[in-house]
């Protein structure tokens, strides 16, 4: 059985496989940098997809399959290097503070409703969201259900949503079964979670209803 707030196994192996997408890839990252356990797992599965490509009957290269390697090496060369994230910023795991290049305090957070603010960092073709929420203590989050997957991340502070509580370094894992979903977020200290979305979710409410054009989720 999954402990509540760990991935489970499947979503471990296509991570390690490169079969997810970047913004999954990216969360997915971001959590296994957080517990030793999954980091084993990922390594076990790695090894296993490397046991099985040994097997595979290599195929005939190109003549110029080296030159036009040697020209992509060339090209990633010249290709700035990521701005150093500071000390400042404990609560990013090494993945999501590798590829935002600065604290979560220098990003744009920008108001998404009360006691909430947002951060889109990427929005992809086939519609999936890749971006940032910033909830105050106490906060409840409107009432929603979901037509994708969700997955969020807990970067600070915590929330619960029934009896399950997440805080740093632990993912809810959401998708069209999960109903009336209302995440209250604990007392005290600002939650920020890293959210990934492959389909808008669906807003009870009339209110929620009308900003969703707005707030892009």
């Amino acid at each position: 059985m999954t402990k509540t707030g760990l991935l489970p196994d499947e979503w471990l192996v296509s991570y390690a496989s490169g079969s997810l997408s970047e913004a999954q890839s990216l969360v997915v990252a971001s959590h296994v940098a957080y517990h030793d356990e999954l980091k084993a797992k990922v390594a076990d599965a790695e090894a296993i997809g490397g046991m099985l490509l040994e097997g595979l009957v290599p195929e005939r290269m190109s003549e110029d399959a080296l030159e036009r390697t040697m020209k992509a090496l060339d090209n990633d060369a010249d290709e700035p290097e990521p701005v150093a994230v500071s000390a400042a910023s404990p609560h990013m795991p090494p993945p999501l503070a590798s590829y935002l290049g600065k604290d979560l305090d220098a990003l744009k957070w920008r108001f998404m409703g009360p006691g909430m603010k947002q951060v889109k960092l990427k929005t992809y073709e086939n519609g999936e969201r890749l971006w940032l929420l910033r909830a105050r203590g106490g906060t409840k989050m409107p009432f929603h259900d979901h037509r994708g997957t969700e997955f969020t991340l807990v970067l600070t502070g915590g929330y619960h949503v029934g009896d399950k509580h997440y805080t740093p370094g632990l993912i809810e894992l959401a998708g069209p079964e999960t109903t009336d979903h209302q995440p209250v977020i604990d007392a005290g200290e600002d939650c920020i979670c890293l959210v990934v979305t492959d389909a808008p979710i669906i807003l009870h409410s009339m209110l929620g209803r009308l900003v969703q054009p707005f707030i892009g989720l």
